[in-house]
């Protein structure tokens, strides 16, 4: 194979297809394919993926190892999206596709993805910038699941995840379908009772007026982009015609009008009803219907770690805003969180030399810093521990599941009453991952206790550090003597962790006794 080539392939496993892509280093896409595969039939029906699908993959992937050979695409990154992970038999099947084909393939979860998509729209949708400028939705419908993201004034807002995608609620009405005469009706009456408390739950009070969908499994509404081209607008009314249309139609007339195979036929009803009551619910006027997918957003990860700075859309920014809407949602101390996060960054970045930490753990310090309090709304005692639940039942957009648990484990270790370092050390993490968690879970902790009495006392820090002690001069106006004191019980864990123990002192009016 030719090396150096500024090639890369990138292959995305879904439920229903395998997409395959080799980009240069301008995200320009050389060569491109998709296949069609059974896994969501498979994991929806059964709960396993079978062995003829997992042959049918291995045929794909090799048939994909040409096609990169034939360009000299090196590296390539393979990516398991999260339905395939919900099979009982997932990781055999990964392990066997591993020893089968020799790439490493690497689980994307809903988080994730959601990420990837956000930047495949601010890339390559023409458009995207304008609409997001008032208010706007991101409906990524798959197979299995359906993704909604809210922007307001070109701002990332917050996403949810619903088990709503068409081939799933196929499945599980597919009784239903063959046994009455109404199916659209009560296909309708399903969609709306599992919207209604997602429905009530959302933190929004207004009119989103452009929808943009996009996704896997738009079967028939992809139809409707012209040939070469990323999108199509359709206005309310135009979408009204074809739903009516298409509702009372029979699935051997769709299946022969459209060309349309029996697989995808069956999830259009589905994702016709759904699409519809979403636009009626937040009131939108519009839909801009995309054929961009997660691989696209695979591709621009890619550009960004080449530093390309084209992009409205940060990954860390939204990153962040995905866990500053968490901790909105649980009704957080805005001001104290925001106190505790300043805090905690300052002493990650003029500690460096003695945790040898990195920008992705920086980050992962700031969301812990975030959302280490959101378990007070479920009780003040031991609220660390709820913390710790909440954060890894939530969605916190572009977190893999290891990161998500990381943070969870750093604001379980954050408080004074949190668990000792013994039950640290019990963790299902790995080792290398607890290590990293000890050292922010010890920074965190530093942190809080500079602002223990929730008043803001300390107006800024600065840090050093001599031989054995880590020296933090805090400049306040008030007393301080509480966050000392708290300062003083949490340092033994530092301690423990980097083997130099941190000091507190002051200056200001009334200093430190």
């Amino acid at each position: 194979m030719a090396k150096n080539t500024g090639i890369i392939g990138f292959v995305v496993i879904g439920a229903q297809n395998v997409f395959v892509r080799a980009v240069d280093r301008k995200i320009h896409t050389i060569e491109s394919a998709s296949t069609d595969v059974d896994i969501g039939e498979d994991i929806f029906t059964s709960k396993r993926i079978s062995p003829d699908t997992v042959n049918r993959v291995t045929e794909i992937l090799g048939q994909a190892r040409l096609l990169f050979a034939g360009v000299g695409a090196d590296p390539v990154h393979v990516v398991a999206t999260h339905s395939m992970a919900e099979a009982a038999n997932s990781e055999f099947v990964r392990e066997q596709l591993q020893d089968r084909t020799g790439y490493d393939i690497t689980w994307v979860n809903q988080s994730q993805e959601a990420l990837y998509r956000n930047l495949a729209t601010d890339a390559f949708l023409p458009n995207f910038r304008n609409i997001i400028n008032t208010a706007a939705i991101l409906v990524d419908i798959s197979s299995g699941s359906v993704e909604l993201t809210f922007y307001k004034k070109r701002q990332f807002i917050f996403s949810r995840t619903l088990k709503l995608g068409p081939l799933r609620v196929f499945e599980a009405m597919r009784d239903v379908k063959r046994n009455v005469p109404n199916y659209s009706e009560v296909l309708a009456d399903y969609l709306a009772s599992q919207l209604r408390d997602f429905k009530r739950m959302l933190p929004v009070d207004e009119q989103y007026p452009t929808m943009i969908v996009m996704g896997s499994a738009l079967s028939i509404m992809e139809q409707l982009i012209p040939a070469e081209k990323r999108h199509v607008i359709l206005d309310k009314q135009a979408f009204a015609d074809l739903f009516d249309k298409i509702l009372h139609s029979s699935d051997q007339y769709i299946q022969a009008h459209y060309q349309m195979p029996e697989s995808d036929v069956v999830q259009v009803q589905p994702v016709l009803v759904l699409v519809h009551q979403l636009l009626n619910f937040f009131g939108s006027q519009q839909m801009d219907i995309t054929n961009l997918k997660l691989i696209d957003g695979l591709t621009v990860a890619y550009a960004l770690r080449q530093n390309n700075d084209n992009l409205l859309i940060k990954p860390e920014d939204q990153i962040l805003r995905s866990a500053l809407a968490l901790s909105d949602r649980y009704q957080v101390d805005k001001a104290h969180r925001d106190t505790v996060v300043n805090f905690a960054v300052q002493l990650f970045d003029r500690l460096r030399k003695l945790h040898s930490l990195g920008k992705r753990e920086r980050l992962l310090l700031q969301i812990a810093a975030i959302l280490n309090d959101i378990g007070n709304f479920v009780d003040i005692h031991e609220h660390y521990r709820h913390s710790d639940y909440l954060i890894q039942a939530s969605e916190i957009l572009g977190l893999s599941t290891q990161e998500q648990q990381m943070v969870g484990t750093i604001s379980r270790f954050h408080s004074t009453d949190s668990p000792n370092i013994e039950e640290l050390q019990e963790s299902d993490l790995p080792n290398d991952k607890r290590m990293v968690v000890a050292k922010l879970a010890a920074i965190l902790r530093l942190a809080d206790a500079l602002d223990v009495s929730r008043q803001q006392k300390i107006s800024k820090i600065t840090v050093s550090q001599k031989h054995d002690k880590v020296l933090i001069t805090a400049t306040s106006q008030d007393d301080i003597e509480l966050e000392k004191w708290s300062f003083n019980r949490r340092a033994g864990f530092f301690a423990e962790v980097y083997g130099v123990m941190p000091e507190l002192k002051g200056k200001g009016q009334y200093g430190l006794h």
